[in-house]
């Protein structure tokens, strides 16, 4: 039961990420354009397809194992090309960039611990 609420409200974490990319796509891509991501327009909008299938996947358990791929294939690409806190200058933005990364990471590990639970 436990188990089911957390995957219901990582998902609905994961879902609502996905809207902020897809209603907030100026923002996204501007802020990936600067990172030097290729396509920025296009990888946005697919970013938030893919968060919100990954999201609906998680909540309701339906092509689990896919939604867990997708989203950590995800993770992996947006923390290694957006987040790259070691080419930050500036202490603040290290340190957000940081902390970004770190947070990927952890999702990363916690969804790998549900694919093989």
């Amino acid at each position: 039961m436990i188990k089911t609420i957390l995957l219901v409200l990582l998902g609905v974490f994961f879902i609502l990420n996905g809207i902020s990319h897809l209603i907030n796509n100026e923002i996204y891509e501007e802020y990936s354009s600067k990172k030097g991501l290729i396509a920025p327009k296009l990888m946005v909008r697919l970013s938030g397809v893919l968060l919100i299938f990954g999201g609906v996947a998680l909540a309701s358990g339906y092509l689990l194992m896919i939604g867990i791929v997708g989203l950590s294939l995800f993770l992996l690409i947006a923390s290694f090309t957006i987040h790259q806190f070691w080419k930050e200058r500036g202490k603040e933005k290290k340190l957000l960039e940081g902390m970004h990364f770190a947070k990927n990471m952890a999702i990363l590990t916690e969804l790998i611990y549900i694919a093989y639970s």
